[in-house]
């Protein structure tokens, strides 16, 4: 009985521990989940089922959630559901990389070389990558991000 009781009161005191850790450091990793960008359109770009008119935006989402949130300058939000599919990042910058096909752009992916990774949000399909090396097929928009 008096072991059951030791175990029991380490249990608890482990518990407490890990719950007052998460609470005290919880804030902090919380900072760190969520991403923020600003970007500028100059044309209409579709993202998803979303039709983006030319304009500034800012961007947002966290990292262990599915979807994006892009609000424009006058304050209207646009979510972006779904859970992209990553790859490693590409060299270039933050970027927002769009697809061009025909008359109209598309929002590929959001390249975040600071975690290493670009978020893809509509894959390329096998005729768009045999013709990738087309260089007016893809346009890159910058993402300012705080850090920079």
């Amino acid at each position: 009985m008096k072991v059951m009781t030791m175990r029991h009161r380490l249990e608890v005191k482990l518990f407490v521990t890990v719950l007052a850790a998460t609470w005290l450091f919880g804030g902090a990793v919380n900072a760190q989940s969520r991403f923020h960008g600003k970007f500028k359109l100059p044309y209409e770009v579709h993202w998803g089922k979303a039709l983006l008119p030319a304009g500034e935006y800012s961007i947002s989402m966290d990292w262990f959630q599915a979807g994006t949130e892009v609000r424009s300058a006058s304050g209207q939000t646009v979510f972006i559901p779904g859970s992209p599919i990553t790859d490693d990042s590409e060299k270039r910058g933050t970027c927002l990389v769009i697809m061009v096909r025909g008359d109209e752009r598309r929002v590929r992916s959001l390249n975040l070389p600071e975690i290493g990774r670009s978020l893809i949000y509509e894959p390329l399909t096998k005729s768009e990558r045999e013709t990738r090396a087309k260089a007016d097929q893809m346009q890159a928009v910058p993402v300012l991000t705080a850090g920079k």
